[in-house]
Parts: structure tokens; sequence; C-alpha cells
């Protein structure tokens, strides 16, 4: 199966290795290509937001980054292989970039964050090229010399950290416009790249509890993690959750 829809938003029924096939075949081909990574929090938001649902449904490669996406798949044997967390396939994608002598550009975060997640990707893969930094925090009026400095860039891969769904939201409105090959939204990345947050211990990780250990080093994240048994609930409830 290529793909599957949870609550509208379509998904590509891929590992983590195929997700990484897939990127490399986007490096070869024309015109700007979107890496989307929605959970179960962005997958409720989509619910509220029909521009959003179909901003991501047009990502030209939607990974599931979340457990409970995986849960419901597994519920209503929808047939998802696995969990590919964007954090990871963004590992994969610096990883190819080191190898092949590829550039990125790092856009979002606070101001700073960036800048340390530059260092520690240099340190971890010292043969890509970081062409570009730029902090997340901008007025609308700042929009065209960011895009002017991007694609005087020429990046291969423009990470936007901005979180959801405004960065998936302008990298869709500025597609046509981006001088890169590949555009992905990655949320929080940068905020662990720089050590300013700490990923969860690998017995999380494959536990897929690592928004429990999120929450017990930010319990005032609470408010956003009602959104997973929200999701669950309505995942239990609901007959055809493909719609």
């Amino acid at each position: 199966m290529e793909a599957v829809r949870i609550f509208g938003v379509r998904f590509d029924n891929v590992t983590a290795s195929e997700a990484k096939r897939r990127f490399i075949a986007m490096m070869e081909s024309g015109g700007l290509k979107t890496i989307y990574t929605p959970n179960t929090e962005i997958i409720m938001k989509a619910q509220e937001d029909p521009t959003f649902k179909q901003v991501l449904n047009e990502g030209d490669l939607v990974i599931p980054d979340g457990i409970g996406v995986v849960l419901a798949s597994k519920i209503h044997h929808l047939g998802l292989s696995e969990r590919v967390p964007g954090i990871e396939l963004m590992g994969l994608m610096l990883e190819f970039c080191n190898r092949a002598g590829k550039s990125i550009y790092l856009f979002g975060g606070a101001p700073g964050i960036a800048e340390k997640a530059s260092e520690k990707i240099l340190s971890t893969y010292p043969n890509l090229k970081i062409v570009g930094i730029r902090d997340g925090y901008f007025k609308e009026e700042d929009v065209w010399s960011i895009l002017d400095d991007i694609n005087e860039k020429k990046p291969d891969i423009l990470f936007v950290a901005l979180g959801a769904p405004k960065q998936e939201k302008w990298i869709h409105q500025h597609k046509k416009t981006l001088n890169a090959k590949v555009a992905m939204g990655v949320g929080g990345a940068l905020d662990v790249w720089s050590g300013t947050v700490k990923r969860a211990p690998v017995i999380y990780q494959k536990l897929g509890l690592e928004w429990f250990y999120r929450l017990l080093k930010q319990p005032s994240r609470i408010g956003r993690m009602m959104s997973l048994p929200k999701f669950m609930i309505k995942v239990i409830l609901t007959k055809h959750i493909e719609e």
C-alpha cells in the first residue's frame, strides 16, 4: 500500500529506509519537493483547518511522525509500516549530504538556535555545507528578504523550523519561488540539534513514549499533549478514520 489516510490526512506508507530512498530520488528531480511530518497533534489541527489539511496532502513525502499515528493504523488495519520520526529522517538526510557534499539552509527557531544547531551539525557532518542560517522571528515585510537570501544561497535542502502549521504553510506558499531541491518542515529539531532540548532516551523512543518523556521534562506542555488522548478517543469512536 503506497499511502493511507487518517482523518483525511495522507501518509506515505514508508519505512525510514524507504523514506530516505524517496528523498534521494527527490534530489535528482526538477523543482522543489516537500517533506512533511505530521503527528497526532498536527492531524488534530488539520481537522480544524481545511487549508492546512490540503497543504499536508499536497506534500511530496508525508511521513508518520508519532506513535499515535501508527496505533491508529493498527487499530483500523490500515497497514502503516512503522513510525518515521522527522528528526531521524533529517539525520538520514544530513548523512547523505555529508557523503555527497550537498548544502543545507537552516531557517527557524529562536534567535541563536540555528547557529548552535549548525555548529553541532557541522561537527557531526563536516563534509556538508551550511550556506545559510536565519531564525524564525521575522515580520511579514521581512519575507522577501528571507526568500532572496535563500535563493541567492541555492541550498540543496531547506530545513524550516517554524512549528506547525506555520512551517508547512510557509513552504507551500513559497514553493514556486524557493530555489532549493527539497524543503522539509522540522518543527523543534533545531532545538534538539542545538542542545537546548534533549531528545528522549532510546528506551523511550523504542517504546513510543517520547511524548511522555517531554511531558515529564516540560509539564507546561500538558495542554498540547492532550491532543494525543483526544486523538485516540476519536480513533476508537470513529468507524472509518480514512475519511
